[in-house]
């Protein structure tokens, strides 16, 4: 932002706060960025140390898409189950549910970053299968369990930096990656069925940014899915309190005066917030990025391969943490190849992302930007922990330290 936007934005603030405003900034909550109750399990995450619901505190605070947090469990003293729940859907953004079920991959990940430090020795079990276009929208489907056993407790940078993963939306600085960073992101692809690719260099970091832009045209050119994607967005504190979910305006990337100012004023249409993502999507974030990515499975359905890409982005995004770079999804053009296949139309999106990687025998599943930012990223909203536990498990309040 330069001075002139700024002087402008802290103008309109003043008038607005002057013509009878004050209110309302108490009302959003305008000058207390990312707090109140909603925000709490980004901070007592460690309150259960040593139980298996420690795994689930820390599994909580994953990535995940639209900030849905389609998650539930059921915990015993020796076993976590994690279960997808389907109605915390996209729809139209998400037909085969596979952003969801890299979402939750990302929660799996967590929950095994966790297991070493609270006592535990965790072995995964997933449940295999495909991802089909016809998906339910209630009720839970069983996605992996955990099963647990006391161990010596284990350190590692990772479980340390949970509590300070956020997603940045905002510009990025024109710091190349050093060669350590970029290898360091390249090596947390641990399953030999996901690959990550990045693009630098400037000629390719404009052509993967040219398919980002146009596929964000495409969304918000699709009502459908700009009504989807809006029925999760929480302007108001009160919003933000009641559900505990779904993108905010602390959390869009806005410098403090236009975050104030948009919490000042009325919420745009679902049209007009959106037509703001596309601006900030063409002008802020994608020619900032100094490095673009993809994550790649062979098999773009697969729930297995799925999952694994989500642990692989999660994993990713805490390990780029410790290294002070930020991260952001760019997931646009892939859900665009999800909607035109529901659709049945022109998969424009998919030879878009073809042309980025010719012959390459991979899919793109996860589209990203990583970078040095120029602010902090703030936290989202998650649901209670209480709220996601589903009834027939135990709590433990035993110890699983060694």
């Amino acid at each position: 932002m330069n001075r002139r936007q700024f002087l402008g934005g802290a103008g309109a603030i003043t008038l607005v706060l002057a013509g009878g405003g004050i209110w309302r900034s108490t009302e959003q909550g305008v000058f207390r960025r990312a707090r109140g109750d909603a925000y709490t399990p980004w901070y007592d995450w460690r309150e259960s140390e040593g139980t298996p619901l420690a795994l689930v505190k820390a599994g909580i605070l994953a990535a995940n898409p639209h900030n849905t947090q389609p998650w539930a469990f059921r915990v015993t003293e020796d076993r976590i189950a994690l279960y997808a729940d389907r109605s915390r859907h996209l729809g139209s953004f998400d037909p085969f549910r596979r952003e969801m079920y890299l979402g939750l991959g990302c929660v799996l990940e967590n929950m095994m970053q966790a297991a070493g430090p609270n006592g535990y020795a965790a072995s995964l079990t997933v449940v295999p299968g495909e991802l089909q276009l016809a998906q339910p929208s209630d009720g839970m489907a069983l996605v992996a369990e955990l099963k647990l056993e006391a161990a010596k407790i284990t350190r590692n940078p990772l479980f340390e930096f949970i509590e300070r993963r956020h997603t940045q939306r905002g510009p990025y600085r024109d710091i190349r990656l050093e060669a350590a960073q970029r290898s360091g992101l390249l090596a947390q692809a641990e399953d030999e069925r996901v690959g990550i690719h990045l693009f630098e260099e400037r000629e390719e970091r404009e052509r993967f940014g040219s398919v980002v832009v146009r596929a964000t045209r495409a969304i918000i050119d699709d009502h459908v899915m700009v009504a989807d994607s809006e029925r999760w967005f929480r302007h108001s504190r009160r919003d933000i309190e009641k559900y505990r979910d779904g993108p905010t305006l602390d959390a869009a990337g806005l410098s403090p005066v236009m975050t104030a100012l948009a919490k000042i004023l009325p919420r745009p249409d679902a049209e007009t917030n959106h037509r703001y993502w596309l601006d900030a999507t063409e002008k802020v974030q994608v020619p900032t990025a100094p490095a673009l990515g993809l994550i790649l499975v062979d098999e773009l359905y697969d729930i297995e391969q799925t999952l694994a890409a989500g642990r692989t982005w999660q994993r990713m995004h805490l390990w780029a943490t410790t290294q002070g770079l930020a991260m952001q999804p760019l997931n646009q053009p892939v859900e665009r190849v999800d909607r035109e296949a529901e659709l049945g139309g022109d998969p424009a999106a998919r030879r878009d992302l073809e042309a980025l990687l010719p012959g390459e025998r991979c899919r793109p599943t996860f589209a990203f930007r990583v970078g040095v930012a120029e602010s902090a990223a703030w936290p989202s909203p998650r649901r209670n922990v209480a709220d996601t536990l589903l009834e027939g498990g135990v709590i433990s309040s035993g110890g699983g330290k060694a």
